[in-house]
């Protein structure tokens, strides 16, 4: 039997949020994204990329199927 091997935790994550932080504020498709991380990830399902998209305080959706990062907000405090 094949044991599955995880991902260290939000490794996928941090490499998509690196990648449109290289965008300087522009915005991809998932396709695109998953394009650009997969070399430095590993392979990962598509539902992976699509459920680590819905985490609103990195990501904002701009159309369906397509994201940018979100911008960081100053709290006053």
């Amino acid at each position: 039997m094949t044991e599955r091997k995880r991902r260290p935790h939000n490794e996928l994550k941090d490499a998509m949020r690196t990648y449109l932080a290289g965008l300087d504020g522009g915005h991809a498709s998932t396709a695109t994204i998953k394009e650009a991380v997969e070399p430095k990830v590993g392979s990962a399902p598509a539902s992976s990329y699509r459920s680590a998209l819905q985490d609103q305080r990195y990501f904002e959706r701009v159309s369906r199927g397509v994201f940018r990062l979100r911008e960081e907000r100053a709290f006053d405090v």
